[in-house]
């Protein structure tokens, strides 16, 4: 059965136009401690659940859950649900497998297919079949690759690499394959530029970088060895050449960079606004979404670190376009 994007875009272009607007999150930013949370619940329900703004991440947690169970409810398309979601689920499978090699408690998304319940015990063992057979399958890469290299952080890169490729086998569509090639070249320049910063992640630098970008994982490891400033010259002439424009530079504060990563995929997925018969609105509209709940998250943060005004206003202002 065809997907009948026409109405699936209307829905979602309906609830767009009821999404906070910038103003009101200025408004948010000046808003006094005493009644944050009761300006948080004009937008956002998941706040309802809370009785204090320092339980943010539940409220947003929350929020979250309903706004992807909507979206992927409103999709006939398997394929389709399964690329919004499932990312989620290789997520929670690889933390699950890596909590477990550490004897450590695990805390899993609910914003996947399956229940973190029947995650968790897959991997403890208490439970078979109740997966994916491509969850199955990456659980099972998992525990070979740690047969293979006795590293976890290995294990966990090649679990992301999993994720990706699989994602990439599902895409309903060449727009949903472009969107992840998008996403896959920032994440990369981002960990460029913090490799570069840092010592983060020293362990298997090779394998760090995810394949499937419109640029080389070859020349990311070349820009880690000859600096920052040939990674931004590089840039300037690709497809990523708005990032200099965002504020991507030399001297960019790391925290800066998240914000910019996020403007420039809006950017990309712009052109989507003015169309109506196929999937790239939906992803649209859910990178909207994420915006907004790291925009939240953000002022939430610092007016309960007792940030300035200004400061609040500065990290605000990164995010959000003019």
């Amino acid at each position: 059965m065809a997907e009948d994007y026409t109405y699936i875009v209307a829905r979602l272009r309906s609830l767009e136009a009821l999404s906070p607007e910038r103003a009101w999150f200025e408004r948010l930013a000046r808003t006094p401690g005493e009644n944050l949370l009761g300006a948080l619940r004009e937008h956002y329900r998941g706040f309802e659940a809370v009785s204090s703004p320092a339980e943010f991440e539940r409220a947003l947690e929350i929020e979250k859950r309903s706004f992807l169970e909507l979206v992927t409810g409103l999709l006939q398309d398997e394929r389709a649900r399964q690329f919004i979601r499932s990312g989620y689920d290789f997520d929670n499978c690889t933390h699950a497998w890596k909590a477990a090699k550490l004897g450590a408690r695990v805390s899993l998304t609910p914003f996947g297919l399956f229940p973190a319940r029947d995650v968790e015990e897959t991997v403890a063992g208490k439970a078979r079949g109740v997966l994916s057979p491509s969850l199955e399958a990456h659980l099972a890469a998992l525990d070979a690759r740690y047969e293979e290299t006795k590293s976890l952080a290995a294990c966990e890169y090649a679990g992301e690499a999993a994720k990706w490729r699989f994602l990439f086998e599902i895409a309903p569509g060449e727009d949903a394959a472009a969107y992840l090639g998008c996403r896959i070249d920032l994440i990369n320049v981002k960990n460029c530029i913090r490799f570069r910063r840092s010592a983060l992640r020293a362990e298997s630098l090779d394998a760090v970088w995810i394949e499937g970008g419109g640029i080389e994982t070859a020349r990311f490891r070349s820009f880690v060895r000859e600096g920052e400033e040939e990674l931004l010259s590089y840039l300037a002439t690709s497809m990523h050449a708005r990032l200099a424009r965002l504020g991507l530079s030399r001297d960019v504060p790391l925290w800066k960079i998240d914000p910019i990563m996020r403007r420039a995929l809006m950017e990309f997925l712009g052109e989507s606004r003015y169309r109506f018969f196929d999937f790239s609105p939906v992803l649209y509209h859910i990178e909207l979404g994420e915006r907004d709940f790291e925009t939240v998250r953000r002022i939430v943060v610092s007016r309960l670190n007792r940030l300035s005004e200004e400061t609040t206003l500065e990290r605000l202002g990164v995010g959000l376009a003019s």
